[in-house]
């Protein structure tokens, strides 16, 4: 019962943090190596690599590799493997399918009974494709033991398929971030080397580089949205049938009264988590295309302000640690709207987000209130306040137009604030009004009605 209890949590662990590493970046290398670190705590992965495919020149390149037996090769040096049977990993990418050999089926060779070419003979090997959003291989995720002590359980390959998608997914993430990292940097460095007599073609050029932008942001925030809703739906699936066998090993006597309440307890609190965060993605999805495309008072809905901000809150929890910056909420429990919950979680996630970027130092202690009230006019006044740095009058002028930032090459869009102002003011029907100074930090009016449908029919 612990062990399972356990290999629950690492499993949850596991998918969250490949769903945060999508979106936050980073070196290959290192999220490949913290998988594998991961990996650990669920089943036996002593040995362990992954393979990256080159579709252009057919070679594959190995970013991390741990194995027992055959030599790390260069990270940096492409192998080429021109016939998918030279070895089982560059079968898995070749064909897109999972492949899970004992020591007999591996010597045995491949589909035409050749002798696999290149590594060790494993006692149980397995290997998953990677696979990216339209099912074009990235490589293969390998997993082997050499000792028969340790095999792979039928439990141990469907998790290791449900790891090898997300995996695939973040690392698709990671390639396209590298890439636009290098477009921007080759874009920056075009830009400064043109002169005086140019502005006219630079403006041009800007005007068209915003519009790019925005139709990436309108792309990644679908794609950033989709995978968390991924992972909770895989996650709860398995949650689900935890339950299940939970409930059997109870019938047949096998387990006492005391752990499964507390399996219970965990059970539901996972459950529940989940849920609401599946929940709060596919509300995002639908808000973000609905005020981005087509305002369809279709997809409006009633709900309950203050449950709805404590589950926006409770998904932004990763977002404070390590930090010294808590939020307090002061919200009536019986506010209910029929409005759109998407804006409303997009609109204090980016204020909330922006805080943390701008207005506190890594190690500065801080507080954000948000207050919210019922107004007579039957509209909501929603108030944001933080105690941050503030900012100057020429900055606050600027904070809502779109691409201006203070914090260029540090984590800062400049489109936080500007999809604040346009989902208050478009999608939500309301009104935004700010003020800050230095030193005194960001205070945020909203002001919005409380059933936006009959607000918009009016």
């Amino acid at each position: 019962m612990e062990s399972r209890l356990t290999r629950l949590e690492a499993v949850q662990s596991m998918l969250l943090a490949i769903g945060q590493m999508t979106t936050t970046g980073g070196d290959i290398t290192e999220f490949v190596r913290a998988v594998h670190r991961e990996l650990g705590r669920i089943m036996y992965a002593a040995n362990f690599y992954v393979a990256l495919a080159d579709s252009e020149d057919g070679t594959v390149r190995f970013p991390y590799f741990v194995d027992e037996l055959d030599e790390t090769p260069d990270p940096a040096v492409p192998v080429r493997l021109a016939s998918p049977d030279e070895s089982p990993t560059n079968w898995v990418i070749h064909n897109r399918k999972r492949l899970v050999m004992t020591r007999d089926e591996q010597s045995a060779g491949g589909a035409d009974g050749a002798e696999w070419g290149i590594g060790s003979i494993a006692e149980h090997w397995m290997g998953c494709p990677l696979l990216d959003q339209h099912g074009r291989a990235l490589g293969a995720i390998v997993i082997q033991s050499y000792d028969t002590r340790h095999t792979f359980s039928d439990e141990d390959q469907q998790l290791f398929a449900v790891i090898a998608r997300h995996v695939a997914t973040a690392l698709q993430g990671l390639q396209s971030m590298d890439r636009l990292e290098r477009a921007v940097a080759e874009r920056t460095a075009l830009l400064e080397q043109q002169n005086a007599a140019l502005k006219e073609a630079q403006s041009e050029l800007v005007r068209q580089e915003k519009l790019a932008s925005l139709g990436r942001l309108v792309a990644g925030v679908a794609h950033e949205i989709n995978t968390p809703l991924g992972i909770c739906v895989t996650a709860t699936s398995h949650l689900v049938q935890e339950l299940k066998l939970t409930r059997e090993e109870l019938a047949n006597g096998e387990m006492t009264e005391d752990s499964l309440v507390q399996f219970f307890d965990i059970l539901d609190q996972s459950l529940r988590i989940m849920t609401t965060n599946t929940q709060r993605a596919a509300a995002l999805v639908r808000s973000f295309k609905q005020v981005a495309v087509d305002q369809s008072s279709d997809d409006l809905r009633r709900f309950n302000l203050k449950r709805y901000l404590d589950e926006v809150l409770l998904s932004l929890q990763p977002k404070f640690k390590g930090r010294s910056v808590k939020v307090e909420l002061d919200c009536p429990a019986d506010i209910e709207l029929e409005s759109f919950p998407g804006a409303v979680s997009q609109i204090v996630t980016n204020m909330i987000v922006n805080s943390l970027l701008h207005a506190y130092e890594r190690d500065q202690p801080g507080t954000i209130t948000i207050i919210a009230r019922a107004e007579a006019d039957d509209s909501v006044a929603f108030d944001y306040r933080d105690d941050g740095a503030g900012m100057d009058e020429a900055t606050l002028a600027q904070l809502f137009d779109p691409f201006f930032t203070t914090k260029r090459g540090t984590g800062g869009s400049g489109l936080g604030a500007h999809i604040l102002y346009n989902l208050a003011t478009g999608a939500l029907g309301g009104t935004v009004r700010v003020d800050s100074a230095p030193g005194a930090g960001l205070h945020y009016q909203l002001r919005f009605p409380r059933n936006r449908r009959s607000a918009a029919t009016a």
